[in-house]
């Protein structure tokens, strides 16, 4: 038998870096910001914090944010972090009046714990 190696398909070779940083992450950062955004547009549209957000203003934006993080899971871009982050402002901006009584609650649960 002869001891050659085994070489790995072309779908499988690591990925050519040449590209710079945001092209090869591009789907994660805009998720990241489109999570973000979603969260000031709701943040700011909102009349009551404490209530819960339009689904006319929260929704779209929770739903543009998933697509770009289902993008960039599909490019294999390794921006998890980035997606995560917009998935996450994206979430709060859906339950803004939840997370706002949330971090209320944990707040007072430290100033009288402490």
């Amino acid at each position: 038998m002869d001891p050659t190696p085994l070489t790995r398909p072309t779908h499988l070779q690591p990925a050519v870096r040449s590209r710079g940083w945001l092209a090869r992450q591009a789907a994660g950062v805009i998720a990241a910001l489109l999570g973000l955004t979603s969260f000031v547009i709701v943040v700011v549209t909102q009349n009551d914090l404490l209530a819960i957000p339009d689904p006319r203003h929260s929704v779209p934006g929770f739903a543009l944010t998933a697509v770009a993080a289902v993008v960039s899971i599909g490019r294999r871009e390794g921006a998890w972090k980035l997606w995560l982050v917009g998935l996450g402002f994206a979430t709060a901006a859906l339950m803004l009046g939840w997370c706002l009584l949330a971090l209320l609650a944990i707040g007072a649960l430290i100033a009288v714990s402490s």
